[in-house]
């Protein structure tokens, strides 16, 4: 082994000389090797980490891609109230009156107006026996059908009608008609059946009144026609007559389909 050796030291030579040159140039080049090294494993294993979390995006439900996309959040429904009960239907829970809106009312004469009989039937299908004195009738048709039918009555006399409170210088005549609910036969502006209601009389018929006090004829009068469905509505919101409750049925008894 020892031959050998001395053999191949003879072929290669003698060993150069090492400078201080020669030794710092290898440490910079394996500085630089190191560093190489450090790199390409940071490199390799932000890759190998982005493959993986890609693969486990590809297999998420619903999709291969994360949505960053904004959404807007779904407004929750809120639970639907509780059913209402069923509306109180006594007169005095009706709408008001006209005259709850503001404005002057015409007068009211120191003296009621009279009732007289009427000479000259009214118009339509609707008259009235009584009238009240010096006062006339509009025959109107408020509604989408003939079938339904409306006139009004005022004072002719009376100045300036139009600086007083709407409806509040004339007494409305209408028809209406009960409708059958299943339970019973129930007037408009009522959900109680007219079974249910308070009834009184409008001279010869049967009737349901808004509520308010005997001095008070400013009120609304359903009057039943004998034992149909159909009815007659009067409604007076007029001062100018100076009724009392009493006049007022009396007046929308003689009221009736021809």
């Amino acid at each position: 082994m020892t031959d050998l050796k001395h053999l191949l030291d003879d072929a290669a030579g003698p060993e150069p000389a090492t400078t201080d040159t020669d030794l710092d140039g290898d440490l910079a080049r394996g500085h630089r090797a190191v560093r190489r090294r450090r790199l390409t494993g940071i490199a390799a294993g932000t890759v190998a980490t982005a493959a993986v979390l890609g693969a486990a995006w590809s297999f998420l439900p619903g999709g291969t891609t994360a949505d960053t996309t904004p959404q807007v959040a779904a407004t929750t429904a809120k639970p639907s109230a509780e059913p209402s009960a069923k509306p109180s239907t006594k007169p005095s829970d009706m709408p008001p009156p006209p005259r709850s809106v503001p404005g002057p009312l015409p007068p009211k004469p120191a003296v009621p107006v009279a009732l007289v009989p009427n000479t000259r039937p009214m118009p339509g299908k609707i008259t009235c026996d009584l009238i009240p004195q010096g006062w006339s009738v509009d025959f109107t048709f408020p509604g989408t059908s003939e079938d339904w039918e409306q006139k009004e009555l005022f004072d002719p006399k009376l100045e300036n009608p139009g600086q007083y409170r709407e409806n509040s210088t004339r007494i409305r005549v209408r028809q209406s008609e009960m409708r059958d609910e299943g339970h019973g036969l129930v007037p408009d502006k009522y959900s109680d059946t007219w079974a249910e209601l308070p009834h009184v009389r409008a001279g010869s018929k049967e009737a349901v009144i808004s509520t308010g006090t005997k001095e008070d004829g400013l009120r609304e009068v359903h009057v039943r026609q004998g034992k149909t469905a159909r009815l007659v509505a009067v409604m007076n919101y007029t001062p100018s007559l100076g009724w009392d409750e009493a006049t007022l049925l009396k007046f929308a008894g003689s009221c009736h389909y021809k």
